[in-house]
Parts: C-alpha cells; structure tokens; sequence
C-alpha cells in the first residue's frame, strides 16, 4: 500500500507559520500597551510628587505667583499627556482584541485541519489493515490449495 499523504499538508504548514506570525503580533501589542500604561503611571507619580512639592512650598510659604503659574501649566501638561495615554491604551485594548479574534479564528481553522488529517491517517490505517488482512487470507488460501492439490496429486 502507498504511504500515506494528507493533500491539505501545506495549507496547514501555512496556517501553523499564520498562528505563529498572529501571535507574535499580539505579543507586540501587549508589550505597547505595558510601556503605554507604565509611562501613564510614571506622568501619574510625576503628577503627584509636583502636587506634593507645591504644597510644601506653600506650607513654608515660599511659593511664588511665577512658580504657581509654572506648576499650573506643568500639571495641565500631565493631564494631557495621561489622557494622551489613557487614549492610546484603549486603542491598544481595542487592537488587541481584535488580534485574540484572528488568533482564535486561525486556531480553529488549524485545529480543524488537524482533525481533517487524523481522521484521514485514520481511515488510511484502517485500510492499510484489511489490506494486510486480505494479503494474509490470500496467502493461506494459495497455502491450502496447494497442501490440498498436493495430496490429490500424491
């Protein structure tokens, strides 16, 4: 009997080297959205410790309208780049999930082609069985039928 070939090898060969690529693809996404959300938290420290340094000037009362001013805007310039970065981060989210949706889509595509091939090796062993079966019933019939000629010519 032939060796057994599953056509659609290549397909899943191609599907497998998807997932990977996919996969690396979300990787990527992820560690964005870590050095998004790590940057929100350092501006957001920022943020607080400039509060703080404020107020301990004006508890000693060594604040100035200039350094008030200055501090404003500082502290509105990190609003805006935490929103900035909240922003960013929900875009990453919202890429993100679309990246899991293709994944488990082309899991599911290669998991049904797996099924396809080992049900197909499958039936192929089974085959490969009754063929070996009938060679054997073959061979003792051919085996019987010459003992049986061999007595009637003896």
């Amino acid at each position: 009997m032939k060796k057994f070939s599953f056509k659609l090898d290549k397909l899943l060969s191609y599907k497998d080297q998807l997932l990977e690529s996919e996969m690396l693809k979300l990787a990527a996404l992820n560690d964005s959205l870590r050095r998004v959300n790590a940057r929100m938290d350092a501006l957001a420290e920022d943020r607080l410790r400039c509060g703080r340094e404020l107020r301990e000037k004006q508890a000693a009362g060594a604040v100035t309208p200039a350094a008030c001013q200055l501090h404003s805007r500082y502290d509105g310039f990190l609003k805006d780049e935490i929103a900035s970065c909240r922003r960013e981060a929900e875009a990453l989210a919202v890429r993100i999930e679309a990246q899991i949706e293709v994944i488990r889509g082309l899991r599911l595509e290669t998991k049904t082609l797996e099924l396809m091939k080992d049900s197909r090796l499958a039936a192929w062993r089974k085959e490969e069985i009754k063929e070996s079966e009938h060679q054997i019933d073959e061979f003792v019939n051919t085996a019987r039928a010459m003992r049986t000629e061999g007595f009637a010519l003896g």
